[in-house]
């Protein structure tokens, strides 16, 4: 019941990232004909995709910690290095909360 909801958005985001993706090589295109029109779109999605993603990133490790009980606390896991390791993520280039508006 709570990994299912991290499932389904996992797919969303990456299909936003297919998306974003696809944008990003029409912009290299686009550039090499001297055309810079996207480029402040580009810098718009990628910021705020990265706030986003990093945040639901973030919550969902706790969710999957939370889910398998007390070992999700045990080293044996993985899942607090894991944690740990990502956390920075969320506030690397500034805080997402200044990020995503």
């Amino acid at each position: 019941m709570k990994l299912v909801p991290l499932l389904s958005v996992g797919i969303a985001l990456t299909c936003a990232h297919t998306m974003i993706e696809k944008e990003y090589i029409q912009l290299l295109e686009d550039i090499k004909t001297e055309k810079f029109d996207n480029i402040d779109l580009m810098h718009h999605y990628t910021a705020g995709m990265k706030s986003v993603f990093t945040d639901i990133a973030n919550k969902g490790l706790y969710v999957i910690r939370q889910s398998i009980g007390g070992a999700g606390y045990s080293a044996w896991s993985g899942i607090p290095q894991i944690i740990e390791n990502y956390s920075p993520q969320v506030t690397f280039e500034g805080d997402n909360t200044v990020m995503i508006i």
